[in-house]
């Protein structure tokens, strides 16, 4: 099984940000969607926590 991603720093947001890249130069496949999917949904979360955090 695979892990969910995780975004919980500024670290990891960057990694994220950097495989989003990859995967954008990468084939088109159904794996390559879903896992832009999960990034994205990660990225939104963290960005939602962190203005938040900022109010």
């Amino acid at each position: 099984m695979k892990e969910p991603i995780v975004v919980h720093t500024e670290e990891d947001y960057e990694r994220a940000q950097q495989r989003i890249e990859e995967l954008n130069d990468a084939e088109e496949s159904s794996d390559k969607e879903h896992e832009l999917q999960a990034l994205a949904e990660a990225i939104l979360a963290f960005e939602l926590r962190r203005d938040e955090a900022a109010d």
